[in-house]
């Protein structure tokens, strides 16, 4: 949200934290996080645990001693292996990642997602665009329990209205602007976080350009196939 050079180590692996980025700390891998300079930096995390602490399957574990590294390399190996663009795996993914739980690309940087959004408005002609973050070996959300998502409202535009199953979490990167949540009305700026309940209305009106991030537990939900999604 804020700030740079904090790494977050997932299972020994470093990985650079900008402000915009994606980073997965998925269950199961040892995480850690350190900010080896002088400056503050602020993030925003999102866990699955109400869906988690609902199914009873809550666990904690120290990490072991050997991962404990303040490594601060440039680029993780995650990015290294998956991270070299659209359509670009190495080969044998598949049936090295068989079973995987979560996307093997640890980090998905803003940058690219900056492009890809004003790529896809150009085409539109204006107004909004969105797109998701998935796994680039299987095409799967990032993680079995999360739908992670970057929204870009062009000013003066206002969104229709939409609705799904199951909660959102959105977070305003930058821009200026409001969210109708059903019948309520909120300002919106940058570093703000809102909430959209299951199945509650959502419309979005951009005073100057609005990026706003946003998960949800959809890929739950359609694993149920409970998931419904309604856009006006």
């Amino acid at each position: 949200m804020e700030g740079e050079g904090v790494w977050t180590l997932v299972n020994g692996d470093p990985i650079h934290m900008g402000r915009g980025d994606v980073i997965l700390t998925p269950s199961w891998n040892f995480h850690e996080h350190h900010n080896p300079g002088d400056k503050s930096m602020v993030w925003l995390d999102v866990l699955d645990l109400p869906v988690v602490e609902f199914l009873e399957a809550i666990f904690f574990e120290e990490g072991p001693s050997e991962l404990v590294d303040r490594k601060t390399d440039p680029r993780s190996v995650s990015e290294r292996q998956f991270g070299q663009g659209a359509g670009i795996v190495p080969s044998g993914s598949k049936g090295v990642m068989k079973g995987s739980r979560h996307s093997p690309l640890l980090v998905f940087r803003w940058a690219d997602v900056d492009s890809a959004l004003d790529a896809l408005l150009e085409i539109k002609g204006g107004g909004d665009a969105q797109i998701r973050y998935q796994d680039p070996v299987s095409g799967n959300d990032v993680m079995p329990t999360l739908r992670c998502e970057m929204r870009r409202v062009v000013q003066g535009t206002t969104t229709g209205a939409d609705r799904q199953t199951g909660s959102r979490v959105c977070a305003v990167l930058s821009g200026t602007g409001h969210v109708q949540v059903d019948d309520e009305v909120f300002d919106l700026q940058p570093g703000d976080v809102f909430v959209v309940p299951s199945w509650k209305s959502q419309q979005i009106k951009a005073d100057t350009t609005l990026d706003i991030f946003t998960t949800s537990d959809a890929p739950v939900l359609e694993a149920l196939k409970i998931y419904r999604e309604e856009a006006n």
